[in-house]
This record gives structure tokens, C-alpha cells and sequence, in this order.
């Protein structure tokens, strides 16, 4: 099914059950993630679908697979099960303020079909969730579920179509599949893993406004290589409960402080926003050894699109990190500290001076977007840049490139921005169809 995960990212998840053991169900899954692809195999019990153990790299995935495929086992197991058109399922919330039940059978259409399902319900903020349940599997084929928040607007918690069922006894060909490295890392690069190799602490920020707990994999990562991280912004004294609707940023400085680079600039946004108050992100080490420095920088508090409207909680906290050498050969640093992690080859790229020349002019709407792909297009061809392995969309008639785009183009062509940080843009219009690469 379909994920909303990373502020709205689609994500596809394709599992195929390979065997039974004493402990459950072994299924052999696929996540296609944007470009990346991930494989391994996630055990889920008997009693409850609840994931008991995975591979390394699905570890993320198995979480999601929880928190929506597996929601509902928080109210029905296979040893308590409930009735699907059950009109009180239970309650849920902070304090359990919120009952989820069924308001009937309703039909639904999915990918995978026409189903007559149970439209299981839940109103909270203002707005109307609902999972519908096959109550011949029974299992969820569709959902629309909004958070469960004490504060803030409503926001779309999670949301999947089931996209295909079945049964077979040879593997399906989606498991023909082979796992990615992240973009922009090396695939020999060691996948986080959650469960043995981690560093896990909660610190107050320096304003004592809000408790932030974090999470990350690996606990000595790689330059070059892709760590793991589990943000949760918690009120001062009480683990239990969320801040909703932070704004905020994971900066990367040097030994003396000063800002190399910022998450939310690479992924182009102004931040990021956690809705619950909690979030996950991977990204490229970039800092050499021994030690890394980040900074996680709590703007405040305010709705998704309008920004930040209470500086109330705003702060920070400072973590050091401790990195590990490359595995592969990258470039060398540059002037400002960061460093190009060598995606493509171990020398560092030479752009024809025609191309970054194009850029600007792109920039500053001399050129259009035609003429400017073309520059792109030549690159790749060329093997100057190289795109990891992916899939170009279908681009639409008037589809506009985001500004965050053409801004990044303008500050490569200036030398404000490496070419690694570029090429992320790069990719970004390569996988949503806007540039089409043959």
C-alpha cells in the first residue's frame, strides 16, 4: 500500500508471505522509497501483525508497516478478535478521549479492487478519520487518519490504497528487486539499525522549553554514508506527551560553530514541520572524522503552510557524533567545511564552464526550461554527473519547476552550493518526470 511518510513522500510497500515459524509469519518485503529500494525480510507475530524482528535495513519500514497497517491491533488480536461492524472498537488518544468505531459497511475502491468494507471512524480536531476493513480478511484496504492531537490544525497522519492481494506459492517477480543505497551513498555503506547499533538520549534545549529525545544509526556512521534519525519534541518532565506542530531544522558546523549546512535546504524547504510532534530523517554524513556537530534548532510552533506563528518553544541542543572513516574514497572539502561525498566517481567533478554559465541564466529566467535541461541532459550523457538508477515519471503538460530548483541552480552557479547538494535537485526533477532523461 501507499504510505504518507516525510511530510506527504508516497512509499510503496510489496510483501509476499514466504514462510510460518514458531514465532510468526516471515514475509520477504520490497520498499520502493523514492529512488531508493530496499529489501530484506520482516517477521510479524500471530497473536498481533505487530513486526517482532527484521532486517537492518527495514527497520524504518517495519515501523511504518506498525503504525498503519498494524494500527488497529491495538483494539482486536487474533486470540481477542472484535467484531469488524463493532460500533465501539475502543478509545484512543493522549487521555483517551477519542472513540473509534464502525459506522457501517461502505464500498470503497482501491487499486486492487472494489471492496464492501466496514468503515471503521474516529472524529477528532474537527475532522473525520476512517479505515476501511474487509471483514472477510479482515485486514485494511484503505485509510485516510488524521493525528490525534491536544493542539494545532488537523493533519493527515497516514494515509495507503491497498494496491494488490493475493496468493502464491512461488515468489511474486516484485521480489526480483535489489536493494539501494541511499541517494547520494555508497551501497556498501551499513544499513541503521535500530535494535543493536544505536545512540539514544532526551536533552533539554537551552531555553528549557521543550525536551528533545532522539534516536540515531549508526552510532558511529560513516562519512559518505547515510545515519538514521528518531526526533521526538516532548514538553519539559513528561516523556509521554508531544509538542504538536514544531517547526524546526538539523544544522550541520564545524569545530567552531559556524553553520555548514542545513537538512531543510537540502531536501528544499524553508524547515521542517513534525505535525505530532515527532519525526524520522536520513540523511549523508558529510563531516569527516572524528566527530561530526549538528544542531537541532526549534523555530516554534505554528500550522504547516502558514510557518511559524509561536516562538514560544523555540531552542536548541547540540549533538556530537562520532564519525566514522569512509568507505569509499570522496572528494576533497571545501572552502566552507562540507564535503562532495563521491557518488559517482572518486575525482571531483569538472563542470563545463558553458553549463554553470546556463544556470545563472536559467536562474534569472534568461533561458527557459528547455534549454536548460538540455545542459543537464549533456552532463549525464557525458557521465559528468551520474544519476543513481531510477525510474523518470511521466511529466505533465504545464508541470512549473519549484523555485527551491532554480534558486539552488543560481547558487551552484555562484560556488554558494557543492555539486552534491545540486544533483539532489537534480534528481528530485528526474524522478517527478519534470526533466526526462532517456
Amino acid at each position: 500500500g501507499w504510505v504518507k511518510w516525510e511530510n506527504g513522500a508516497p512509499v510503496e510497500i510489496d510483501f509476499w508471505v514466504k514462510n510460518q515459524t514458531k514465532n510468526g509469519l516471515n514475509l520477504e518485503m520490497v520498499v520502493h522509497d523514492g529512488s531508493v529500494i530496499q529489501k530484506g525480510i520482516v517477521t510479524i507475530g500471530y497473536v498481533t501483525p505487530d513486526p517482532i524482528a527484521f532486517d537492518p535495513n527495514m527497520a524504518d519500514y517495519a515501523n511504518y508497516f506498525k503504525r498503519t497497517l498494524g494500527w488497529l491491533d491495538a483494539f482486536a488480536t487474533q486470540v481477542s478478535p472484535i467484531d469488524p461492524l463493532s460500533i465501539s472498537y475502543g478509545r484512543a488518544g493522549l487521555f483517551g478521549e477519542v472513540t473509534i468505531g464502525s459506522v457501517g459497511m461502505q464500498t470503497v475502491s482501491v487499486p486492487a479492487g472494489t471492496f464492501k468494507a466496514s468503515a471503521v471512524y474516529f472524529r477528532d480536531s474537527g475532522v473525520d478519520s476512517y479505515i476501511w476493513v474487509d471483514p472477510a480478511e479482515p485486514f485494511p484496504v484503505k485509510a485516510k487518519v488524521y493525528a490525534i492531537k491536544t493542539s494545532g490544525a488537523p493533519t493527515v497522519g497516514y494515509e495507503f490504497d491497498l494496491l494488490e492481494y493475493g496468493n502464491s506459492q512461488q515468489p511474486p517477480s516484485f521480489l526480483n528487486a535489489q536493494s539501494t543505497g541511499v541517494l547520494g551513498s555508497s551501497s556498501k555503506c551499513p544499513a541503521p539499525d535500530f535494535a543493536t547499533d544505536f545512540v539514544h538520549d532526551a536533552v533539554p534545549t537551552d531555553s528549557n522549553t521543550v525536551t528533545v529525545e532522539y534516536l540515531y544509526s549508526p552510532a558511529a556512521p560513516h562519512q559518505g554514508c547515510p545515519m538514521s534519525w528518531r526526533i521526538w519534541f516532548e514538553p519539559m518532565f513528561s516523556s509521554t506527551q508531544r509538542v504538536s506542530d514544531i517547526h524546526y531544522d538539523i544544522y550541520s558546523v564545524d569545530n567552531n560553530g559556524k553553520k555548514i549546512g542545513s537538512l531543510a535546504e537540502d531536501i528544499g524547504r524553508p524547515d521542517i514541520y513534525a505535525s505530532i510532534g515527532e519525526d524520522e530523517k536520513t540523511f549523508i554524513v558529510k563531516q569527516a572524522p572524528p566527530m561530526a556537530h549538528y544542531i537541532i534548532n526549534i523555530a516554534g510552533t505554528g500550522p504547516q503552510d502558514g510557518g511559524v506563528t509561536d516562538a514560544s518553544k523555540s531552542g536548541l541542543i547540540i549533538i556530537d557524533v562520532k564519525v566514522s572513516p569512509p568507505i569509499e574514497p570522496i572528494s576533497t572539502p571545501t572552502t566552507t567545511g562540507q564535503t562532495t561525498n563521491a557518488t559517482t566517481t572518486t575525482n571531483a567533478i569538472q563542470i563545463p564552464s558553458w553549463v554553470k554559465n546556463n544556470a545563472k541564466y536559467w536562474n534569472e529566467n534568461s533561458i527557459d526550461d528547455a534549454t536548460f535541461a538540455q545542459g543537464i541532459q549533456y552532463m549525464i550523457k557525458q557521465g559528468i554527473i551520474t544519476i543513481p538508477p531510477t525510474q523518470s515519471g511521466q511529466a505533465s503538460p504545464g508541470v512549473t519547476i519549484p523555485t527551491w530548483v532554480k534558486n539552488n541552480a543560481g547558487y551552484w552557479a555562484t560556488g554558494d552550493i557543492d555539486d552534491n547538494t545540486f544533483v539532489k535537485g537534480i534528481q528530485y526533477l528526474i524522478t517527478s518526470g519534470i526533466i526526462q532523461v532517456q
